[in-house]
């Protein structure tokens, strides 16, 4: 009889669900969706994008490009040599702009490059 009370006790303890059988939270399912989609890049360039140009003026913006961000530093693709100085002007104005705008990505430095 002692037997049959245990075992009906052990019965009501819930068991432990393995990790592929738990809910998963809406926001989880969301990030792994727009990531395995492609939208979170595209959205991040396009807001690195539109700091950009607030940073540097629609001239500049339209002969230079924005690359990849490395360690925290951020590649801009200029158009020829004269577009590169003018950039080089604009840098710590630019650099302080985006780090406050957007802290997020955690820029520390600009390196601009020629677009060959």
């Amino acid at each position: 009889m002692e037997n049959d009370d245990e075992k009906m006790w052990l019965s009501q303890i819930p068991k432990a669900m393995s990790s592929r059988l738990r809910p998963k939270s809406v926001s989880s399912i969301l990030d792994r969706l727009l990531t395995e989609r492609g939208y979170a890049a595209e959205q991040s360039t396009q807001l690195i994008q539109d700091q950009w140009r607030i940073a540097v003026g629609d001239a500049l913006f339209e002969q230079s490009r924005i690359g990849k961000i490395q360690r925290g530093v951020l590649q801009v693709h200029a158009l020829n040599a004269i577009v590169m100085a003018e950039l080089g002007y604009s840098k710590s104005k630019a650099l302080k702009h985006l780090q406050s705008a957007l802290p997020g990505f955690k820029i520390k430095d600009i390196r601009f490059l020629l677009n060959r």
